[in-house]
């Protein structure tokens, strides 16, 4: 679906006439610097080039009879083949000139391998020579030889033509039969003859007249011995090319109701066709040659009153004719010849001596979101936004009476640009009638050449006017066009801009400015459009590699204080290579590339690639089909790819889709959202993570936009305690951009949104929003976890309308499993919610109803005691088993200790003195049985087990609390006392045993001093000493010489 766009018709004048072969040199010494040689009949000159200046032709050798030339660049010669039969070597720098070889009958025409290491001649004794690049024969035979009897056809009668499907032509055609009939006198046909190589230089094909069959062709290899004879037709044209791919041998045919370019396989074969828009008896094709890359055929005609070069390219095996190059019969064209060495690029030279050089890319016309291809005189239109139609097919088609050459369209017109210079302008509204809206006819000027092809053919966006480049010399002429607006309108150029170099590429940027590319030296230029007038302006990027395509992208982005700001950029890319933004180098092996709002998306062999406009971040890639290129982006995030043998494949990238989304959700169009994100399964938690604290200050422009309960509820049951907007989908959202309310907490989002919703759904008073919210509600009290709330509004439902009920109690099963519903509706006490709920649950009706009777023949707390001790609810199910009285305390301590109901029990029994007594010592058993022990004393004393307590409280050495007890309980302090010291002593709390001993014992003789000693206390034991007697401190003092001397140094005296 892609067009030849014309990048630049760069023209300049040789001076040489009657020119017939172009050999193209690039001078590898000096990188600025071009050779050209131009063959006529009996001269060669040298064209040089260098930088800007064009200097004038020179002879380098005068040679009668030249039939042939070509240029080897290995050793620097050109081999020229004269029809007197000489062959002669001229050296490119010494202009010397030697001889080759020789062929004594003269040499009908020559062509070398595309490697050069073969040379063919075809001798005027119509014989086939093969050498090599040494001019060592190789093989020679004669044109009309036959082929070995086992090379020849052999009908095996497969593929019939009466088994074949003949489509419209019916079964007659299977009835019909065309002989071949041999023409009656030969000699009347052209006896030219054509030499065309395979591209790997295997194989070559000659076309010639044989005097049994007239026009043919025969394949030979490379060594010179025939491989196979063409199929026998009649109508077959002199011109020959074999396209470099080596799939298809093209060949001019006449039929008696229509003129082809007819397709031979290798082995002669006709494969296919395609019919020519000209009778070939009054327009012949003179010459036909692929390009280098085998993507372009171009075909050259001869009328009596013009001359054209057709160009055509295949697409899914269909021909389209792209562009018409029309030459008036005043300066006829001599010849055409493709360069070998720069992608689509063409040199064509007329008669008097003018050169046009003219270089193409394969670029998509996009109009809104139609697709433009040229084909001929129509320009097939497909909006792939509304229909996705293979091509060659389309939606829509314009024709008009000339070929049409260019494309170029704004939001407002599409202009087609035809190859007589007419202008037609249409109005895309009326499709698909398409009525002209205007035509205007762009008239040449005299200033500009009369002949060539306006480049960069660009409508500018904000005004009617066009922007195109014509290039003389090495100076580019930038036009601005405008209407007349007078009675017969024309367009004229209302300012020109001249500029040095040769501008192959022109994107349009803002505020009226246009960037202009020269492929001479990489720099891209500012061109101000001001007052009607065109002004250089300042150099914007130096690319270290000239670019083929540009383009312009501009974007705007919400900052967090709700304002836009606003980016731009400049995207170029080098044809197969380099893509670079604004001059930075973002990646290599690029095939194809768009701007899509603020990313730029660009393809590689099997990969598709998204970049960020904004930081040139590459955010996402994915892989696509071998070859595929982009063709366009459509507003629905669509991105449609063609695929190397020509079909579309659309696909929908989630960062497209999240882009897209995400201007719906910030315009506040909820249910445009929330059908893009159903339709391409992103997940739902976007509409509310794409900006929270937005959405929950419109949650009720939410509700309202919602008009189908099933999305609510859709909603809500996908809500996850996560923001899916830097988790999964974090290629389009930063967290620095998110924005959260105050009390908003990530891990809480399913609580938070779900009350926030189920709040506004609950105060809904119309008929419409209680019967929409109904579903919903019970949702999100199923995302709350409130079953029973939910079976509760069921259940109310039920006693006013069964059958809704029954639909409601369907919805939530199917967001609830039912033997959990079950446990719900059974813990609300309530048997017919029970039996509302067991109706649809899988439940042997002979288990279950027995269960429920012997329920419900229990009184009312104690049923409901069973019914949460079977819930396994035993907080609640101690509850009621307090309010069924003293009776069933044995059990209700026995509930306790089997599910560890302590704390709750005491609560709950605190004022029933009988059995919360009971409770704390069983309560204080536990506690002791885990070694809780100062807890369990307490127990103990609260349950009025005092020995208990005091046994608990001495595991634990509280003396104070023990002693407590033991005068509460009537016990000996001494003796408790006494008890209690070497358990302190091993705890080393030697001070509190002293003072036990001290308080609570008898002691005779010497104090318990020893005790203070033992923990190393010796500054208490003498005060203890002292208090009591100065001799017994003194005695005290020297027993314990020996035990201070150990902490006291030995250089203090004591």
């Amino acid at each position: 679906m892609r067009n030849l766009k014309l990048q630049y018709c760069k023209e300049d004048t040789t001076g040489i006439r009657n020119a017939r072969q172009l050999l193209l040199q690039p001078d590898f010494g000096h990188k600025d610097k071009e050779l050209t040689y131009v063959v006529t009949d009996d001269k060669i000159y040298a064209i040089s080039e260098t930088g800007d200046v064009v200097e004038e032709p020179k002879i380098i050798a005068d040679v009668p009879n030249i039939v042939g030339a070509e240029y080897l660049p290995l050793s620097d010669e050109i081999c020229v083949a004269t029809a007197d039969g000489e062959v002669l070597l001229i050296n490119a720098v010494s202009l010397e000139i030697n001889d080759g070889t020789y062929c004594d009958v003269g040499i009908e025409c020559m062509a070398w391998s595309p490697n050069q290491e073969v040379v063919v001649f075809i001798t005027k004794a119509k014989n086939v020579v093969v050498m090599t690049c040494n001019y060592e024969v190789l093989g020679e035979q004669p044109l009309d030889a036959e082929l070995a009897t086992d090379q020849q056809f052999v009908n095996v009668g497969w593929g019939k033509k009466e088994t074949q499907f003949h489509g419209t032509a019916g079964k007659q055609a299977a009835k019909q039969s065309p002989q071949f009939q041999p023409p009656q006198d030969v000699h009347t046909l052209p006896q030219d003859i054509h030499i065309a190589w395979r591209g790997d230089g295997a194989f070559f094909a000659v076309s010639y007249v044989a005097s049994n069959v007239g026009r043919t062709f025969n394949v030979y290899d490379n060594e010179g011995k025939l491989q196979h004879m063409a199929e026998k037709w009649n109508g077959m044209q002199s011109a020959l090319t074999w396209r470099p791919s080596g799939n298809w041998i093209a060949v001019p045919q006449i039929f008696p109701n229509k003129s082809t370019v007819s397709l031979f396989e290798k082995n002669g074969l006709r494969h296919r066709e395609f019919e020519l828009p000209f009778d070939l008896q009054t327009e012949s094709i003179v010459k036909l040659q692929w390009s280098s890359d085998s993507d372009i055929l171009a075909l050259q005609t001869a009328t009596a009153d013009a001359q054209r070069i057709y160009l055509y390219t295949i697409g899914n095996y269909h021909w389209y004719l792209k562009q018409v190059l029309v030459y008036n019969q005043n300066d006829p064209l001599a010849f055409f010849h493709w360069s070998s060495g720069r992608e689509h690029t063409l040199h064509v030279l007329l008669e008097s001596g003018k050169r046009y050089v003219y270089r193409w890319n394969l670029a998509v016309d996009r109009f809104q979101n139609m697709v433009c291809v040229i084909d001929g005189k129509r320009v097939l239109l497909t909006d792939l936004y509304k229909a996705v139609v293979p091509p060659p097919m389309c939606q829509y088609t314009l024709e008009l009476d000339s070929y049409i050459n260019a494309i170029t369209a704004n939001s407002h017109h599409l202009c087609l640009y035809s190859s007589e210079g007419v202008m037609h302008f249409y109005d895309p509204s009326g499709l698909p009638n398409t009525p002209v809206v205007k035509t205007f006819v762009l008239p040449p000027n005299e200033k500009l050449p009369q002949i060539g092809q306006l480049a960069n053919l660009t409508q500018l966006k904000a005004k009617n006017k066009l922007l195109a480049t014509q290039s003389v010399g090495n100076k580019t002429h930038i036009l601005l066009l405008k209407d007349n607006e007078s009675e017969n309108r024309s367009y004229s150029i209302e300012s020109r801009e001249i500029i040095d170099g040769t501008v192959n590429a022109i994107a349009e940027g803002i505020d009226d400015n246009v960037y202009v590319h020269t492929v001479n030296n990489g720099q891209i230029l500012e061109i101000q459009l001001t007052d009607s007038s065109l002004k250089t302006g300042r150099l914007i990027h130096q690319l270290t590699q000239a670019a083929d395509y540009m383009d312009f992208g501009l974007f705007e982005r919400p900052r967090k204080d709700a304002q836009k700001v606003s980016a731009s950029g400049l995207v170029t890319l080098r044809s197969q290579q380099l893509l670079h933004i604004d001059g930075q180098r973002i990646d290599e092996d690029v095939t194809s590339f768009i701007v899509a709002e603020d990313y730029v998306i660009y393809t590689q062999l099997n990969a598709l690639h998204f970049v960020d406009l904004w930081d040139r971040r590459k955010i996402a890639t994915r892989s696509i089909e071998r070859g595929a290129k982009l063709v366009m982006h459509a507003q629905d995030a669509r991105l449609v790819l063609q695929l190397p043998r020509g079909n579309l494949e659309v696909i929908y990238p989630r960062v497209l889709l999240l882009r897209l989304i995400g201007s719906l959700l910030d315009a506040s169009l909820y249910r445009e959202a929330m059908l893009m994100v159903r339709k391409h399964r992103i997940n739902l938690n976007i509409i509310c993570d794409h900006n929270v604290e937005m959405f929950c200050s419109k949650l009720n422009v939410f509700l309202a936009q919602m008009h189908d309960s099933q999305w609510l509820c859709l909603f809500l049951s996908e809500l996850q305690n996560e923001d899916y907007a830097l988790n999964m989908y974090a290629s389009n959202y930063e967290a620095s951009q998110q924005h959260y309310p105050a009390d908003y907490q990530v891990d809480r989002k399913v609580e938070y949104i779900c009350g926030l919703l189920c709040g506004l759904m609950e105060q809904a008073t119309s008929p419409e929003d209680v019967a929409r919210f109904r579903l919903p509600i019970i949702t999100s009290y199923v995302k709350l976890g409130k079953l029973e709330q939910a079976l509760l509004l069921i259940w109310k439902h039920k006693q006013t309308d069964a059958q809704l009920a029954d639909q409601l109690l369907k919805y939530l099963l199917y967001l609830v499993d039912v033997n959990e519903l079950y446990n719900v509706a059974l813990g609300t006490y309530d048997f017919g919610l029970v039996l509302f709920v067991a109706q649809k649950s899988q439940k042997d009706p002979k288990e279950c109803l027995p269960y429920l009777n012997e329920l419900k023949s229990l009184p009312l707390d104690y049923r409901k005691f069973k019914i949460d001790e079977h819930l396994k609810r035993y907080d609640r199910a101690l509850t009621h088993l307090a309010a069924c009285g003293s009776e069933h305390y044995d059990l209700a301590l026995d509930f306790i200790r089997q599910h560890n109901l302590y704390k709750r029990a005491l609560a709950i029994y605190q004022d029933q003195a009988d059995i919360h007594g009971r409770i704390c010592v069983a309560f204080a058993d536990h506690l002791r049985a885990n070694a809780q022990l100062e807890t369990a004393s307490i127990m103990y004393e609260r349950g009025g087990q005092l020995q208990q307590a005091l046994l608990s409280a001495k595991h634990t050495l509280d003396w104070q609390r023990v002693l407590n007890l033991a005068q509460r309980s009537d016990e000996s302090l001494e003796q408790i006392a006494s008890s209690l010291v070497t358990p302190l002593q091993q705890q080393d709390r030697h001070l509190e045993a002293f003072e036990l001993l001290k308080q609570f014992t008898k002691w005779s003789g010497e104090p318990p001093l020893q005790v203070l000693i033992d923990g190393h206390l010796y500054g208490r034991a003498i005060y203890e000493a002292r208090l009591l007697d100065e001799d017994l401190a003194v005695d005290l003092l020297g027993k314990s010489k020996c035990l201070i001397t150990k902490i006291i140094p030995t250089d203090i005296t004591v």
